[in-house]
C-alpha cells in the first residue's frame, strides 16, 4: 500500500520566533563594547601617524626644491671672481737678538777680580770651551748678572745663584756660603727671593730680577754650568 507523507509547515509563530533570534545575533555583534584607554590609543595613533605623513610629504617638496635649485646653478655659467685688491704685504717679523761679545781675543789682558758680564762669560763657554778656560780658569773675578734664580742644595749650607745668559745650554752659577752668624738660608715667595735666619728674623738677601756682583774664583765649565765659587755678593742700586 503507498503511504503518501505530506510537507509539514512551519507554523508562522515559530517562523517570527527564529527571525527576532537572529536580529538579536547580529546586533548583539554590532554593539561590541571598546575600552575608553584603548579607543584613546587608536585615535593618538592615527594623529601620529597623520603628523608623520605630513613631515614625510613636507620633506620629499623639499627636497624636490633643492633639487631644481641645484640643476639651475649647475646651469649657469661660471664667472671669474673680481680681481681682487692687492693685499699689502705683512711686515717682516721682528728678527730675534742676538747677544754679540766681544771677540775673546781682543780683549785686554786679565786682571785680577776685573769685572766680567755673566752674559759674555756665557757665551764665551759655549763658543770655546777651552780658550775661556785658558782664560778664566782658575782665575779671581767679579761676575755681574741679573739673578734668573736660586738653588738650596739639601743638607749643605751654601746656596747657589743663577745669572742671566744667552742660551739655555749654557747656565752661570755662583756657589755662595750663608752670611756670618745666619742660622740658615732658604728661599720664600715661590723661589722668588733668597733670605737668611738670624735666630728669628730674616733678612732678604736677593731677589729674581736684582743685578748682583758676586766676587770668587771661576771653576770652569762642567756640562752646561760655569761655575763661580763665591764669597761675597753686592747688589748693583
Amino acid at each position: 500500500m503507498l503511504t503518501i507523507v505530506k510537507p509539514i509547515k512551519l507554523a508562522p509563530a515559530l517562523l517570527i520566533v527564529s527571525l527576532c533570534f537572529s536580529e538579536q545575533r547580529g546586533t548583539a555583534q554590532d554593539n561590541v563594547t571598546v575600552p575608553k584607554s584603548r579607543l584613546e590609543e587608536l585615535e593618538r595613533k592615527e594623529k601620529e601617524l597623520e603628523r608623520l605623513k605630513g613631515d614625510l610629504d613636507k620633506t620629499k617638496d623639499e627636497n624636490q626644491q633643492l633639487k631644481k635649485e641645484q640643476e639651475k646653478t649647475a646651469l649657469q655659467p661660471v664667472q671669474a671672481p673680481p680681481s681682487a685688491a692687492p693685499v699689502a704685504a705683512s711686515p717682516p717679523a721682528t728678527p730675534i737678538i742676538t747677544y754679540v761679545s766681544p771677540p775673546l781675543e781682543s780683549l785686554p789682558a786679565f786682571q785680577p777680580y776685573e769685572i766680567v758680564d755673566s752674559m759674555d762669560l756665557a757665551n764665551y763657554y759655549h763658543a770655546d770651551t777651552g780658550a775661556a778656560d785658558r782664560r778664566f780658569r782658575k782665575q779671581k773675578l767679579s761676575v755681574r748678572g741679573e739673578i734668573v734664580g736660586f738653588e738650596k742644595p739639601l743638607l749643605k749650607r751654601n746656596y747657589r745663584i743663577l745669572l742671566k745668559s744667552p742660551m739655555r745650554e749654557t747656565k752661570v752659577i755662583c756657589d755662595l756660603l750663608p752670611p756670618d752668624k745666619s742660622n740658615a738660608v732658604f728661599t720664600t715667595d715661590h723661589g722668588e727671593e733668597l733670605v737668611a735666619l738670624f735666630g728669628e728674623n730674616r733678612v732678604p738677601i736677593a731677589k729674581v730680577g736684582q743685578t748682583v756682583v758676586v766676587k770668587g774664583e771661576c771653576k770652569g765649565r762642567s756640562d752646561s754650568e760655569v761655575m763661580i765659587l763665591g764669597w761675597d755678593l753686592k747688589l748693583v742700586h
